[in-house]
């Protein structure tokens, strides 16, 4: 199950998640211009939708955002109207669609690794030929065990497999690498980095 109460720390998360580090914009721009006009787009753990959902929808795109917590959901539909917002867990959730886009950011990684590969095989399924996907996950090379952190004094769980293990996986279930990019790099202390990739279903 996600290990991450954001009900507990919604009216903070709400303040400081107004727009996306320039690394992860540049990410997303490239992941915009793989898609089609209209295209229908999952964003799996979109929180509020801002400031990712937001951008999908003034390109144009059709977006359904499904979310575990449900007090950063009720900022969702009264921000973005325009989208669908589903409360569910992502480990459990079925996805009953076909996207030309889905979205896994910053999320992935507050639920245990066993689960991933089950998450990502859904997603594979999920996209249309020529689909894809961005997902974040952890940055670390090594293989560190799952550790708990804290965000506006409430504890979080992180875990993720190492880089190299994850870009295999993807591989294993079918996708193509289009990129790969620590987004924020590892500072030897708290931070244990984030990678950003971006895969196709051809």
């Amino acid at each position: 199950m996600m290990k991450a109460n954001y009900d507990l720390i919604s009216q903070q998360w709400i303040e400081i998640r107004k727009e996306l580090p320039t690394p992860d914009k540049v990410l997303f721009n490239e992941f915009i211009h793989c898609l089609p006009l209209n295209s229908r787009i999952l964003d799996l753990g979109c929180g509020t939708g801002i400031p990712i959902d937001q951008l999908m929808i003034k390109h144009g795109f059709q977006v359904l955002g499904v979310d575990g917590s449900e007090k950063l959901l009720q900022s969702a539909r009264s921000l973005l109207p325009q989208a669908q917002f589903i409360h569910a867990k992502l480990e459990t959730y079925d996805i009953g669609s076909i996207y030309q886009g889905i979205i896994i950011w910053d999320c992935l990684f507050h639920i245990p690794r066993e689960h991933h590969e089950e998450i990502l095989r859904k997603v594979y399924n999920a996209l249309d030929k020529g689909g894809v996907a961005i997902i974040s996950s952890g940055g670390s090379k090594e293989n560190i065990p799952a550790f708990t952190g804290t965000m506006f004094d409430v504890e979080f769980y992180y875990d993720a497999y190492p880089v190299d293990e994850l870009v295999n996986l993807c591989r294993q279930i079918g996708f193509s690498i289009l990129k790969q990019k620590l987004v924020n790099k590892l500072d030897g202390i708290r931070d244990k980095g984030r990678l950003g990739l971006l895969l196709i279903k051809e």
